[in-house]
Order: structure tokens, then C-alpha cells, then sequence
């Protein structure tokens, strides 16, 4: 006799439909890609939610993926404002993207191998991985699968948000760095003192993996993390040697 689809696994379908159209894999990414294309985009009232308390709160924080950026989010505007780039922020609301603005930005090996161990451990008790790439990375066996499927993406939106590089979300159309304020990750304690917001003083610590065995890659392996996100390399090296400041403005003219 037949079932009709549960109305989840009805959205599901019609989720994956939708994302298909639009040439990626998650549904949430397809205002990201119309931002990126000719094709006119206007936020729903959930995403014009989020834009406007971030204009409320006063200062725009880039939420990378897999650096701590859940907790921020909530202590600083008490909702998350997801994954957004500088790029959809300049297409949608470029506005905030003249209010104070910062980023967390992460040693990029040390950030693949929080990002291998939550894909293989299907995310947190706090978030999951997204669907359309839980079951592939919840079998990832080796770090060699993890690089495969980098290696085979043909762009960012081939790959979860937690494999993406953090360029991707901190660079604009001409590859500038739109953010004014790089805070690198091991100084997270120190949030609060570097960009002068007391809300950031105590963090929680949200959506927080369980700490891994060390995981130890290969010279070839190092080889290809370093080549994958040259450009996270720069920015990391950019901010972290002794000649830098710890947070310097890199605030770019249009």
C-alpha cells in the first residue's frame, strides 16, 4: 500500500530540488549564490531579522565556521546570523559592512583537523552536519577521504561549510579582506579586551567538539592543506608574525 512522504522528508525533497537548481548543495547556499550572479536577490524576513540586529547590536562579526563563532553570535546578538560572507553582506545590506567589524581567524592545519573530526563524528550534541553531506563524512575513514573530497570540489559550495576556506567568507569580489579586525583563535580568551565589547569577556562555549585524539598528517597531506587554503595561510601568517600588530584594520576601498 502506498505512503505518502512525511511532510520532513517532503521538505527534504523539495529542499534538495531547489538547491539542485541553483548548482549546490545546500539549500541555504543558494542566497549566497544569487549574490553572486546577475540574478536580483532580496532577503526573507528571517534573514532581514538577522541584518537588523546586527545593525542593532552596532558591530558585524563574520561568523567562519569551526572557530568559535556560535558563541559570539549569541552573546552578541542573541541569535545566530549563520555563515554569511562579506559578499552576500555587500550584495544585500552593504551598510553593515561600514559598522566595526571582526572575525576569529584559525591556524588553517589546526582547523582542518577540528573539521575532519566533526565531519567523521557527524557534528555536535549542539549542531549536526547538514544532510546532504552527513552520512559521507560520517564515513570518512582516513584523512585521505577529507582530502579527496576536497580535492574533487569544484567549488566552495561542493563542500560543507566546515571545509570551506575562511577567506571565503572574509574577502570581497576583488579579493581584499573586508574585515577590520582578525583576532587570532588561540586568543579567544582575550576576545572581549581586543575588540573593546564586555559581552565577549566570558564566552560560553557552544556547539564545542569533544577533544579528539591528535590527529598527525602526513608531509603530503600538510602539503595539500597548505596548498588548498593558501590564501587562509597568508592571512594567518599576515596576522600572527612577530612584525604584525595583534589586530590590524584592513578595511578596503570600494
Amino acid at each position: 500500500m502506498y505512503q505518502p512522504p512525511s511532510s520532513k522528508s517532503g521538505t527534504t525533497g523539495i529542499n534538495r530540488l531547489i538547491a539542485s537548481a541553483f548548482g549546490v548543495r545546500l539549500v541555504s547556499d543558494v542566497p549566497e549564490r544569487l549574490t553572486r550572479s546577475p540574478i536580483p536577490y532580496r532577503p526573507n524576513a528571517r534573514r532581514r531579522a538577522r541584518i537588523d540586529a546586527i545593525r542593532d547590536s552596532g558591530v558585524l562579526f563574520i561568523h567562519v565556521p569551526k572557530n568559535a563563532g556560535t558563541s559570539v553570535c549569541h552573546q552578541l546578538y542573541g541569535t545566530q546570523i549563520k555563515h554569511e560572507t562579506v559578499r552576500y553582506y555587500a550584495s544585500v545590506a552593504p551598510d553593515v559592512l561600514d559598522l566595526p567589524s571582526f572575525a576569529i581567524l584559525r591556524d588553517p592545519v589546526c582547523r582542518f583537523r577540528s573539521a575532519f573530526a566533526y565531519a567523521r563524528s557527524g557534528g555536535t550534541r549542539d549542531r549536526a552536519v547538514a544532510r546532504p553531506f552527513n552520512a559521507r563524512y560520517r564515513a570518512f575513514s582516513r584523512i585521505d577521504d577529507a582530502i579527496d573530497h576536497l580535492a574533487s570540489a569544484r567549488s566552495p559550495f561542493d563542500v560543507d561549510h566546515i571545509f570551506r576556506p575562511q577567506s571565503w567568507y572574509l574577502n570581497d569580489a576583488q579579493g581584499a579582506c573586508r574585515v577590520d579586525r582578525l583576532v587570532p583563535y588561540h586568543e579567544i580568551d582575550r576576545l572581549g579586551q581586543i575588540t573593546g565589547l564586555d559581552g565577549l569577556t566570558d564566552l560560553p562555549r557552544l556547539n564545542r567538539s569533544s577533544a579528539p585524539a591528535p590527529l598527525v598528517l602526513s608531509p603530503r597531506q600538510e602539503a595539500f592543506v597548505k596548498d588548498f587554503y593558501a590564501e587562509d595561510f597568508a592571512l594567518w601568517e599576515e596576522i600572527t608574525s612577530p612584525a604584525s600588530r595583534p589586530c590590524s584594520g584592513r578595511r578596503a576601498t570600494s
